[in-house]
């Protein structure tokens, strides 16, 4: 998919539920290549700490793959932080990164980026 038709996913991701703070797309190396935070929400990690998070999620993305043949391919994957929550979608040769207030539901938010995806 490319970067300008990424841009606008991350932009129906935001307006699919205000609970997102972050809606991006991270290439297999780490890479934000289209989206970011929703306006006016101030990030959690400091601007160095960002590329590590994305990185470390492209690598757990492609450690899941290898597990495809046994258990089918991620739809998603989801983690609870004492602070927030995160999901990943895998998207072709991109990762979706979202990141939900801890107080959301996350399975409502879960099922409408899903819906945006399919």
């Amino acid at each position: 998919m490319p970067p300008n038709d990424l841009g606008k996913l991350c932009e129906r991701i935001f307006a699919a539920d205000r609970n997102i703070r972050f809606a991006g797309a991270i290439d297999k190396m780490g890479a934000l290549v289209a989206g970011g935070m929703r306006k006016g929400i101030k990030p959690l990690e400091p601007r160095e700490e960002r590329r590590k998070l994305y990185l470390e999620y492209a690598l757990r993305n492609a450690m899941r793959s290898e597990f495809d043949g046994e258990y089918g391919r991620t739809i998603y994957a989801m983690s609870e932080r004492e602070k927030i929550k995160i999901a990943t979608f895998p998207l072709g040769d991109h990762l979706i990164l979202i990141s939900i207030n801890k107080n959301a539901r996350h399975d409502i938010v879960i099922a409408k980026v899903l819906k945006l995806l399919n």
